[in-house]
């Protein structure tokens, strides 16, 4: 079964296809109809040789030849256009500017809900996104509120990252930094534990041992009745 290699070429369509030889004409249309718009009974099918014609197969043509009964071969380029002289002509498929297309006011859009918009409102997604999440966030006020709610002297315990302890401590510096935009804490750490000693860049903070002192986020941080404790002292019996 001999099979042929072609450029589909139309004002709507520029594809590579692969056709058999023994294909009718009329089964060809048929199978052009979908790829470049125009109806099978209209199309006029020029053969060429880059961009050279070698023949044409017109629509009042014999359909039951076949394809093979042409000089075609591989990578010839199988040019369609309409033989209908009342058809569209001017109808290019790939200029949406000649599609008129259905426009809802905003108002109106906002109302529905089966909708994207209705859809990422529902989940707090993109600029529905609460505060924390949202782009449009201003990251010099971030974690304000939280910061707000810590005392300088507290007691408190820090949240850890998994696999470590909790760290206790006092806070010893709540606001913004020089370091990172936002609201931050300053810990003095009960133990050894930090990274600084108040200190970061130069610009001191507040004053403690080395190692002592750490700068975290107010959400990572819990005032309360902490009470000191040893992390190097365990009752447990170990081997």
């Amino acid at each position: 079964m001999s099979v042929v290699t072609l450029f589909v070429d139309s004002q709507n369509a520029s594809s590579e296809r692969r056709f058999q030889k023994s294909l009718t004409i009329s089964e060809l249309k048929m199978r052009l109809e979908p790829i470049v718009g125009i109806p099978s009974s209209d199309q006029r099918i020029t053969l060429l040789q880059n961009t050279t014609p070698v023949c044409e197969i017109f629509p009042s043509e014999d359909g039951t030849r076949m394809l093979g009964y042409y000089p075609v071969e591989d990578y010839m380029v199988l040019n369609v256009t309409s033989a209908n002289p009342s058809a569209p002509q001017h109808l290019n498929f790939n200029d949406d500017s000649q599609v008129e297309k259905f426009v809802m006011a905003d108002e109106e859009y906002d109302k529905l809900g089966n909708t994207v918009r209705a859809f990422k409102r529902r989940h707090n997604m993109g600029r529905f996104a609460d505060a924390k999440s949202a782009m449009s966030i201003d990251e010099e006020d971030e974690f304000k509120k939280e910061a707000e709610k810590i005392t300088l002297g507290s007691r408190c315990e820090v949240t850890a990252v998994a696999g470590e302890l909790n760290r206790r401590g006092v806070v010893r510096f709540v606001g913004k930094t020089q370091f990172r935009p936002g609201f931050w804490v300053g810990i003095e750490y009960d133990e050894p534990v930090g990274k600084n000693d108040g200190s970061v860049d130069g610009v001191s903070y507040f004053k403690c041992a080395p190692e002592h002192g750490s700068f975290v986020r107010p959400d990572k941080v819990t005032v309360g009745d902490f009470p000191e404790e040893d992390l190097f002292d365990s009752d447990l019996e170990e081997m």
